[in-house]
Protein backbone atom coordinates (compact mmCIF):
# COMPACT_ATOMS: atom_id res chain seq x y z
CA UNK A 1 0.00 0.00 0.00
CA UNK A 2 1.37 3.30 -0.55
CA UNK A 3 0.36 6.85 -0.66
CA UNK A 4 -2.38 7.12 -3.49
CA UNK A 5 -2.12 9.37 -6.46
CA UNK A 6 -3.94 10.00 -9.48
CA UNK A 7 -2.07 8.41 -11.73
CA UNK A 8 -2.37 5.06 -9.82
CA UNK A 9 -6.53 6.01 -9.80
CA UNK A 10 -6.10 6.59 -13.88
CA UNK A 11 -4.17 3.65 -14.64
CA UNK A 12 -5.78 0.97 -12.38
CA UNK A 13 -7.77 -1.02 -14.58
CA UNK A 14 -11.78 -1.06 -14.12
CA UNK A 15 -12.60 -4.50 -12.97
CA UNK A 16 -15.37 -6.35 -15.51
CA UNK A 17 -17.49 -7.43 -11.74
CA UNK A 18 -17.45 -6.47 -8.62
CA UNK A 19 -14.83 -3.54 -7.04
CA UNK A 20 -11.56 -2.34 -6.54
CA UNK A 21 -9.98 -0.56 -3.04
CA UNK A 22 -6.93 2.14 -3.91
CA UNK A 23 -6.28 2.36 -0.02
CA UNK A 24 -4.13 5.94 0.56
CA UNK A 25 -1.06 4.69 3.20
CA UNK A 26 -0.27 8.40 4.28
CA UNK A 27 -4.55 8.76 5.23
CA UNK A 28 -5.64 5.41 6.98
CA UNK A 29 -9.27 5.28 5.53
CA UNK A 30 -9.02 6.89 2.66
CA UNK A 31 -9.26 5.39 -0.90
CA UNK A 32 -10.99 4.94 -3.76
CA UNK A 33 -13.44 2.53 -5.05
CA UNK A 34 -13.25 1.15 -8.65
CA UNK A 35 -16.23 -0.43 -10.35
CA UNK A 36 -17.96 -1.24 -13.66
CA UNK A 37 -20.42 1.32 -13.11
CA UNK A 38 -18.29 4.26 -11.13
CA UNK A 39 -15.07 5.52 -9.67
CA UNK A 40 -15.65 7.20 -5.92
CA UNK A 41 -13.47 8.64 -3.32
CA UNK A 42 -14.48 6.87 0.24
CA UNK A 43 -13.38 7.00 3.74
CA UNK A 44 -13.82 4.10 6.37
CA UNK A 45 -13.60 3.73 10.25
CA UNK A 46 -15.09 2.15 12.74
CA UNK A 47 -17.74 4.10 14.62
CA UNK A 48 -19.29 3.00 17.77
CA UNK A 49 -17.63 -0.35 16.55
CA UNK A 50 -19.34 -0.66 13.55
CA UNK A 51 -17.49 -0.45 10.79
CA UNK A 52 -18.90 2.42 8.79
CA UNK A 53 -18.39 3.70 4.98
CA UNK A 54 -19.37 7.19 3.39
CA UNK A 55 -18.87 7.98 -0.27
CA UNK A 56 -17.50 11.31 -0.54
CA UNK A 57 -17.45 11.97 -3.94
CA UNK A 58 -17.08 10.76 -8.00
CA UNK A 59 -13.50 11.15 -8.56
CA UNK A 60 -14.22 12.70 -12.13
CA UNK A 61 -16.67 15.62 -10.11
CA UNK A 62 -13.25 16.64 -7.74
CA UNK A 63 -9.93 16.23 -7.50
CA UNK A 64 -7.79 14.03 -4.98
CA UNK A 65 -6.76 16.35 -2.71
CA UNK A 66 -10.09 17.92 -2.41
CA UNK A 67 -11.38 14.58 -1.23
CA UNK A 68 -8.34 13.93 0.65
CA UNK A 69 -9.22 17.41 3.09
CA UNK A 70 -12.77 16.16 2.99
CA UNK A 71 -11.74 13.14 4.55
CA UNK A 72 -10.07 13.97 7.14
CA UNK A 73 -12.97 15.96 8.43
CA UNK A 74 -15.07 13.28 8.14
CA UNK A 75 -12.54 10.64 9.92
CA UNK A 76 -12.55 13.78 12.65
CA UNK A 77 -15.96 13.09 12.98
CA UNK A 78 -16.07 9.23 12.98
CA UNK A 79 -13.14 9.24 15.72
CA UNK A 80 -15.83 11.06 18.18
CA UNK A 81 -18.40 8.49 17.63
CA UNK A 82 -20.20 10.35 15.15
CA UNK A 83 -21.93 8.81 12.20
CA UNK A 84 -22.00 11.51 9.12
CA UNK A 85 -24.21 9.18 7.19
CA UNK A 86 -26.59 9.02 9.88
CA UNK A 87 -26.18 12.63 10.21
CA UNK A 88 -27.23 12.75 6.74
CA UNK A 89 -30.08 10.58 7.11
CA UNK A 90 -31.20 12.70 9.79
CA UNK A 91 -31.24 16.13 8.30
CA UNK A 92 -32.79 14.51 5.13
CA UNK A 93 -35.36 13.08 7.69
CA UNK A 94 -35.86 16.29 9.82
CA UNK A 95 -36.53 18.27 6.50
CA UNK A 96 -39.64 16.48 5.76
CA UNK A 97 -42.62 19.35 5.43
CA UNK A 98 -46.10 18.83 6.84
CA UNK A 99 -47.36 19.17 2.91
CA UNK A 100 -45.14 15.29 2.49
CA UNK A 101 -45.99 14.13 5.53
CA UNK A 102 -49.80 14.15 4.60
CA UNK A 103 -48.74 12.94 1.39
CA UNK A 104 -47.08 9.62 3.01
CA UNK A 105 -49.71 9.31 6.06
CA UNK A 106 -52.72 9.44 2.45
CA UNK A 107 -50.87 6.78 0.78
CA UNK A 108 -50.12 4.66 3.76
CA UNK A 109 -52.83 4.79 5.79
CA UNK A 110 -56.68 2.60 4.53
CA UNK A 111 -59.14 5.54 4.91
CA UNK A 112 -62.39 6.52 3.46
CA UNK A 113 -62.54 9.04 0.83
CA UNK A 114 -63.96 11.32 3.14
CA UNK A 115 -61.26 11.01 5.71
CA UNK A 116 -58.77 11.88 3.30
CA UNK A 117 -61.37 14.80 2.14
CA UNK A 118 -61.33 15.96 5.26
CA UNK A 119 -57.96 15.56 6.26
CA UNK A 120 -56.65 17.37 3.16
CA UNK A 121 -59.35 20.09 3.51
CA UNK A 122 -58.41 20.50 7.12
CA UNK A 123 -53.75 21.01 6.23
CA UNK A 124 -55.06 23.04 3.56
CA UNK A 125 -56.98 25.23 5.32
CA UNK A 126 -56.29 25.81 8.87
CA UNK A 127 -52.14 24.44 8.79
CA UNK A 128 -51.61 26.22 4.77
CA UNK A 129 -48.44 28.15 6.48
CA UNK A 130 -46.75 25.21 8.23
CA UNK A 131 -47.18 22.75 4.86
CA UNK A 132 -44.16 23.75 3.42
CA UNK A 133 -42.60 23.91 7.71
CA UNK A 134 -40.43 20.99 8.64
CA UNK A 135 -42.21 18.66 10.73
CA UNK A 136 -39.57 19.09 13.35
CA UNK A 137 -39.54 23.09 13.60
CA UNK A 138 -43.34 22.70 15.09
CA UNK A 139 -43.34 23.48 18.60
CA UNK A 140 -45.38 22.94 21.60
CA UNK A 141 -46.17 27.23 21.31
CA UNK A 142 -46.80 27.55 17.88
CA UNK A 143 -49.18 24.83 18.31
CA UNK A 144 -50.78 26.49 21.59
CA UNK A 145 -50.91 29.82 19.78
CA UNK A 146 -52.48 28.27 16.95
CA UNK A 147 -55.21 26.46 18.33
CA UNK A 148 -56.72 29.71 20.28
CA UNK A 149 -56.17 32.05 17.57
CA UNK A 150 -58.25 29.04 15.49
CA UNK A 151 -60.50 28.69 18.34
CA UNK A 152 -61.70 32.93 18.35
CA UNK A 153 -62.39 33.28 14.55
CA UNK A 154 -65.21 30.93 14.25
CA UNK A 155 -66.40 29.17 10.64
CA UNK A 156 -67.46 31.00 7.96
CA UNK A 157 -70.87 28.41 7.88
CA UNK A 158 -71.93 29.26 11.31
CA UNK A 159 -70.19 26.65 13.02
CA UNK A 160 -68.03 26.83 16.49
CA UNK A 161 -64.63 28.08 15.84
CA UNK A 162 -63.37 25.80 18.88
CA UNK A 163 -65.26 22.55 17.25
CA UNK A 164 -63.29 23.19 13.85
CA UNK A 165 -59.98 23.93 16.20
CA UNK A 166 -60.02 20.68 18.02
CA UNK A 167 -60.81 19.30 14.90
CA UNK A 168 -58.00 20.42 13.04
CA UNK A 169 -55.40 20.04 15.84
CA UNK A 170 -57.11 16.11 16.64
CA UNK A 171 -55.46 15.74 12.67
CA UNK A 172 -52.38 17.32 13.12
CA UNK A 173 -52.04 15.13 16.45
CA UNK A 174 -52.66 11.69 14.50
CA UNK A 175 -49.72 13.25 11.36
CA UNK A 176 -47.56 13.84 13.74
CA UNK A 177 -47.96 10.55 15.90
CA UNK A 178 -47.03 9.02 12.56
CA UNK A 179 -44.69 10.41 11.98
CA UNK A 180 -43.00 9.92 15.67
CA UNK A 181 -42.92 5.95 14.46
CA UNK A 182 -42.15 6.28 11.05
CA UNK A 183 -38.99 8.45 10.63
CA UNK A 184 -36.08 7.37 13.34
CA UNK A 185 -32.55 7.83 12.85
CA UNK A 186 -30.25 5.36 15.13
CA UNK A 187 -33.47 3.85 16.49
CA UNK A 188 -34.43 7.71 18.15
CA UNK A 189 -37.35 9.47 16.87
CA UNK A 190 -36.67 12.93 14.96
CA UNK A 191 -39.77 14.20 17.30
CA UNK A 192 -39.56 13.36 20.80
CA UNK A 193 -42.92 14.36 22.03
CA UNK A 194 -45.49 15.07 20.25
CA UNK A 195 -46.22 19.19 20.04
CA UNK A 196 -49.83 18.73 20.07
CA UNK A 197 -49.63 17.12 23.38
CA UNK A 198 -49.14 20.68 25.22
CA UNK A 199 -53.43 21.37 24.59
CA UNK A 200 -53.33 17.81 26.75
CA UNK A 201 -51.05 19.22 29.13
CA UNK A 202 -52.43 22.59 29.62
CA UNK A 203 -56.33 21.39 29.51
CA UNK A 204 -56.71 23.49 25.88
CA UNK A 205 -58.72 21.25 24.21
CA UNK A 206 -62.15 22.58 24.28
CA UNK A 207 -65.55 21.07 25.52
CA UNK A 208 -67.83 20.75 22.58
CA UNK A 209 -70.92 19.09 23.14
CA UNK A 210 -72.74 17.65 20.31
CA UNK A 211 -74.73 19.35 17.95
CA UNK A 212 -78.63 18.98 18.55
CA UNK A 213 -79.67 21.07 15.42
CA UNK A 214 -83.02 20.04 13.75
CA UNK A 215 -85.40 21.88 11.16
CA UNK A 216 -87.97 23.12 13.17
CA UNK A 217 -91.04 21.68 12.73
CA UNK A 218 -92.73 25.14 12.00
CA UNK A 219 -90.60 25.61 9.32
CA UNK A 220 -90.49 22.61 7.72
CA UNK A 221 -92.97 23.86 4.82
CA UNK A 222 -90.74 26.74 4.22
CA UNK A 223 -88.05 24.54 4.00
CA UNK A 224 -89.54 22.03 1.60
CA UNK A 225 -91.05 25.04 -0.92
CA UNK A 226 -87.21 26.43 -0.77
CA UNK A 227 -85.69 23.16 -1.67
CA UNK A 228 -88.07 22.38 -4.54
CA UNK A 229 -87.56 26.00 -5.95
CA UNK A 230 -83.88 25.30 -6.20
CA UNK A 231 -82.84 24.84 -10.10
CA UNK A 232 -80.22 22.68 -9.40
CA UNK A 233 -82.59 19.53 -9.12
CA UNK A 234 -79.29 17.04 -8.07
CA UNK A 235 -78.99 19.04 -4.92
CA UNK A 236 -82.62 19.17 -4.18
CA UNK A 237 -83.14 15.83 -4.49
CA UNK A 238 -80.05 15.01 -2.75
CA UNK A 239 -81.49 16.76 0.54
CA UNK A 240 -84.82 15.36 -0.01
CA UNK A 241 -83.44 11.81 0.15
CA UNK A 242 -81.37 12.71 3.49
CA UNK A 243 -84.62 14.30 4.86
CA UNK A 244 -86.65 11.14 4.27
CA UNK A 245 -84.23 8.67 4.65
CA UNK A 246 -81.58 9.92 7.88
CA UNK A 247 -79.04 8.83 5.83
CA UNK A 248 -75.59 10.56 6.58
CA UNK A 249 -74.20 12.78 3.81
CA UNK A 250 -71.06 10.87 2.49
CA UNK A 251 -72.93 7.87 2.57
CA UNK A 252 -75.56 9.41 0.44
CA UNK A 253 -73.46 10.87 -2.01
CA UNK A 254 -71.67 7.43 -2.84
CA UNK A 255 -74.95 6.14 -3.68
CA UNK A 256 -74.44 4.14 -7.34
CA UNK A 257 -77.76 2.95 -8.98
CA UNK A 258 -76.09 -0.53 -8.42
CA UNK A 259 -77.05 -0.12 -4.69
CA UNK A 260 -80.68 0.72 -5.71
CA UNK A 261 -83.26 -2.05 -5.59
CA UNK A 262 -86.16 -0.62 -7.59
CA UNK A 263 -88.62 -4.09 -7.12
CA UNK A 264 -87.81 -4.79 -3.85
CA UNK A 265 -88.10 -0.74 -3.41
CA UNK A 266 -84.95 -0.92 -0.88
CA UNK A 267 -81.89 1.36 -0.95
CA UNK A 268 -78.08 -0.53 0.57
CA UNK A 269 -75.33 1.18 1.62
CA UNK A 270 -71.90 -1.00 0.94
CA UNK A 271 -70.18 -1.88 3.90
CA UNK A 272 -67.25 0.11 2.30
CA UNK A 273 -69.33 3.18 1.90
CA UNK A 274 -70.66 2.95 5.54
CA UNK A 275 -69.30 4.72 8.66
CA UNK A 276 -70.20 1.88 10.58
CA UNK A 277 -68.17 -0.71 8.79
CA UNK A 278 -71.35 -2.87 7.89
CA UNK A 279 -73.98 -3.21 4.91
CA UNK A 280 -77.29 -2.15 5.47
CA UNK A 281 -80.55 -1.65 3.68
CA UNK A 282 -82.96 0.65 4.22
CA UNK A 283 -86.80 0.56 2.54
CA UNK A 284 -87.67 3.27 0.05
CA UNK A 285 -91.32 4.85 0.63
CA UNK A 286 -93.59 5.82 -1.84
CA UNK A 287 -91.72 9.32 -1.97
CA UNK A 288 -88.46 8.11 -1.86
CA UNK A 289 -89.35 5.25 -4.57
CA UNK A 290 -90.68 8.10 -6.76
CA UNK A 291 -87.77 10.58 -6.39
CA UNK A 292 -84.95 7.65 -7.24
CA UNK A 293 -87.06 6.31 -10.28
CA UNK A 294 -87.81 10.05 -11.39
CA UNK A 295 -84.14 10.42 -11.09
CA UNK A 296 -83.18 6.58 -12.98
CA UNK A 297 -85.03 7.94 -15.87
CA UNK A 298 -83.36 10.99 -16.41
CA UNK A 299 -79.69 9.32 -15.01
CA UNK A 300 -76.74 10.46 -17.60
CA UNK A 301 -73.55 8.69 -18.23
CA UNK A 302 -72.93 8.65 -14.09
CA UNK A 303 -72.88 5.63 -12.35
CA UNK A 304 -73.62 7.88 -9.38
CA UNK A 305 -77.55 8.40 -8.03
CA UNK A 306 -75.91 12.59 -6.97
CA UNK A 307 -73.14 13.21 -9.40
CA UNK A 308 -71.69 16.88 -9.79
CA UNK A 309 -69.27 17.97 -12.29
CA UNK A 310 -67.50 15.49 -14.66
CA UNK A 311 -69.38 12.58 -13.50
CA UNK A 312 -67.83 12.25 -10.44
CA UNK A 313 -69.94 12.73 -6.56
CA UNK A 314 -71.48 16.29 -6.01
CA UNK A 315 -69.47 18.35 -4.05
CA UNK A 316 -70.51 22.15 -3.80
CA UNK A 317 -73.42 22.95 -1.61
CA UNK A 318 -72.71 26.17 0.00
CA UNK A 319 -74.92 28.33 -2.94
CA UNK A 320 -77.72 26.32 -2.66
CA UNK A 321 -77.42 26.08 1.43
CA UNK A 322 -77.29 29.69 1.16
CA UNK A 323 -80.10 29.99 -1.00
CA UNK A 324 -82.57 27.58 1.04
CA UNK A 325 -81.64 29.47 4.25
CA UNK A 326 -82.50 32.58 3.03
CA UNK A 327 -85.82 31.41 1.32
CA UNK A 328 -86.90 29.44 4.35
CA UNK A 329 -85.46 31.51 7.14
CA UNK A 330 -84.27 28.13 8.76
CA UNK A 331 -79.99 28.41 9.49
CA UNK A 332 -80.09 25.11 9.29
CA UNK A 333 -77.08 22.56 8.42
CA UNK A 334 -76.79 19.35 6.23
CA UNK A 335 -75.84 16.90 9.04
CA UNK A 336 -79.49 18.42 10.68
CA UNK A 337 -81.63 16.89 8.17
CA UNK A 338 -80.46 13.12 9.62
CA UNK A 339 -80.88 14.79 12.89
CA UNK A 340 -84.90 15.85 11.57
CA UNK A 341 -85.59 12.49 10.82
CA UNK A 342 -84.29 10.83 13.43
CA UNK A 343 -85.89 13.30 16.28
CA UNK A 344 -89.67 12.56 14.65
CA UNK A 345 -88.94 8.73 13.51
CA UNK A 346 -92.08 8.38 12.02
CA UNK A 347 -94.22 10.37 8.99
CA UNK A 348 -96.71 9.19 6.37
CA UNK A 349 -94.48 10.26 3.29
CA UNK A 350 -96.60 10.35 0.68
CA UNK A 351 -97.83 13.47 2.21
CA UNK A 352 -94.56 15.13 0.49
CA UNK A 353 -96.04 16.72 -2.36
CA UNK A 354 -98.94 18.63 0.34
CA UNK A 355 -95.68 20.20 1.93
CA UNK A 356 -95.80 23.34 0.13
CA UNK A 357 -99.28 23.96 1.70
CA UNK A 358 -99.79 22.05 4.30
CA UNK A 359 -97.01 20.51 5.65
CA UNK A 360 -96.99 23.21 8.69
CA UNK A 361 -99.98 21.29 10.07
CA UNK A 362 -98.13 18.16 10.09
CA UNK A 363 -97.43 17.08 13.52
CA UNK A 364 -93.91 15.18 13.00
CA UNK A 365 -91.67 14.18 10.42
CA UNK A 366 -88.81 11.44 9.64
Amino acid sequence: MSKLTQRMIDTTKVPPKGQVILRDSELKGFGVRISPESSAYVVEARVNGKNTRITIGKTSLMSLEEARDRARELLSKMTQGIDPNAEKKLEQVAAITLRELLQVYLATKELKPNTVSVYTRQCNNAFVNWLDKPITSITKDMVEQKHREMSNGGRRNGGSGRAYANGCFTTLQSLLNFAMEKYTVNGLRIIPVNPVTRLTKAHLWHRVHPRTGVVPEGKLAAWYRAVKQLKNKTVADYFLLLLFTGMRRQETLALRWTDIDFEQATLTVPRDKSKTGREHTLPLTEFTLDLLQERYANRGASTLVFPGRNKTELTTFQPWLVQVRRESGCRFMIHDLRRTYLKNLVVDQSAAPKYSNHFACQSSIS
